[in-house]
């Protein structure tokens, strides 16, 4: 007895992406769109680039979602989001890391009074953090412009997310050159700031 296999399945994805007007949250209500995403759907890919799309993403990773939506789904979106930035597929990587003005959506999350929203201050931290590693050049040539970016770090520096990010800054950035560009410092300062850095975390531990 033989069974038969459609090897043509069409993804659900892919349905939503023939319809005419197809909007972001229909796809993100999709399970399958992180799985075709990092499988690299070029249909999907070069939806999810569009520059409104990108706009729109980049907005639920920093913005506070309405408070009147239901608890469950209020961070479903921003979730699925910052997986879709930081999937690790280039074109996503280069559209994001190339585009000054999607840059400068996700800088302005720093730009707010504290606290943070500790889980958006996650979702921010994980996307610069793949940016750094994936756009170094880019992304150190971006921050180097921005005077405020240390300070507006160090006002966060409560937030445990940001704290990490500036310690990755401050050791992990390759070669130390970019490191002490975007840090504004010398090569003593960079060693303060990471030390200073790890004795603030671990007076939170203990």
């Amino acid at each position: 007895m033989f069974w038969k296999f459609d090897l043509n399945t069409t993804s659900h994805v892919d349905k939503l992406l023939d319809k005419e007007h197809v909007t972001l949250q229909e796809l993100m209500d999709e399970d399958d769109i992180l799985q075709e995403c990092k499988a690299q759907n070029q249909k999907l890919l070069d939806f999810l680039c569009r520059q409104q799309c990108m706009e729109e993403l980049v907005n639920l990773i920093t913005q506070d979602p309405p408070l009147d939506m239901e608890e469950k789904v209020r961070f479903k979106y921003p979730n699925t989001a910052c997986e879709l930035l930081t999937c690790d597929v280039p074109q996503i990587s280069d559209r994001l890391g190339e585009d000054e003005s999607l840059l400068n959506l996700l800088y302005d999350f720093l730009d707010q009074d504290p606290p943070l929203n500790p889980l958006l201050a996650s979702f921010f931290s994980k996307t610069i953090g793949n940016l750094i590693a994936r756009k170094t050049e880019q992304v150190i040539m971006f921050l180097k412009k921005k005077e405020k970016f240390i300070s507006l770090m160090l006002k966060h520096i409560g937030t445990s997310a940001l704290m990490d990010l500036l310690l990755r800054l401050a050791s992990c950035v390759e070669p130390v050159g970019l490191r002490q560009e975007v840090l504004h410092v010398s090569a003593r300062e960079c060693v303060w700031m990471c030390g200073n850095t790890i004795s603030f975390s671990m007076g939170m531990i203990y």
